[in-house]
């Protein structure tokens, strides 16, 4: 039967880390911008990090410069669609790469949470 102790430390090991807005929302700061209002975004593209913003404007920008690159409508469209499915098997991949990453952290603590039994 599991000790207590063992149950509390399943439940710190399975805790969710705290997003972003989480941890900008703790008292952190200095007391100036304690009054000030976070704005909250609904669909951050933030949340893969530096190299997800990047993928994304990748995504958005590619028909636009391809577009003024290739002329022949035939090649230009190929192109496009081309770019599109390689920015989101990009997107998927470091998706898949931080799930894993995550999931490493969350073994990790029930490791160190079974060898303090």
């Amino acid at each position: 039967m599991p000790t207590l102790d063992s149950v509390n430390c399943f439940r710190k090991a399975m805790q969710r880390s705290p997003t972003f807005t989480e941890r900008l929302a703790s008292d952190s700061y200095p007391s100036r911008f304690a009054q000030a209002e976070r704005q909250q975004f609904h669909r951050p593209r933030t949340s893969m990090g530096v190299a997800g913003h990047w993928i994304h404007l990748a995504a958005v920008l590619s028909p636009l410069i391809i577009g003024e690159l290739i002329k022949d409508p035939e090649r230009k469209w190929r192109a496009i669609r081309l770019a599109s499915v390689g920015t989101a098997i990009a997107s998927e991949a470091i998706w898949t790469h931080r799930m894993m990453q995550k999931r490493e952290e969350q073994e990790e603590r029930m490791r160190e949470c079974e060898s303090a039994r």
